[in-house]
């Protein structure tokens, strides 16, 4: 398995969006990618992360190119990709 961490620049103030674009648009959206598994964590400290997991390194950086540093992360204009980046799952719980 392999993981695409997302880290984006985001503070509290984009809870409300977080709470339901994510939801509505990402998780679905990354499942359309082949995504197995996914986690958006709450921002923190003007950084927001996600986990999404897939079965394959092939799938995992297929959807990696989705994404470009930079790149505006969503529909609030100051959310925006801070890192993109595949990595293998060691372990799981």
């Amino acid at each position: 398995m392999f993981a695409l961490l997302l880290e984006v620049t985001a503070d509290e103030s984009d809870l409300d969006w977080a709470r339901e674009g994510l939801p509505g648009e990402a998780v679905p959206r990354m499942r359309d990618l082949g995504a197995v598994s996914g986690w958006w964590l709450a921002p923190q400290d003007g950084r927001g992360v996600a986990v999404v997991v897939f079965a394959t390194e092939d799938q995992a950086h297929a959807a990696a190119r989705a994404f470009h540093v930079g790149d505006q992360a969503g529909p609030v204009p100051e959310v925006a990709f801070r890192r993109v980046e595949v990595l293998e799952v060691l372990a799981q719980l």
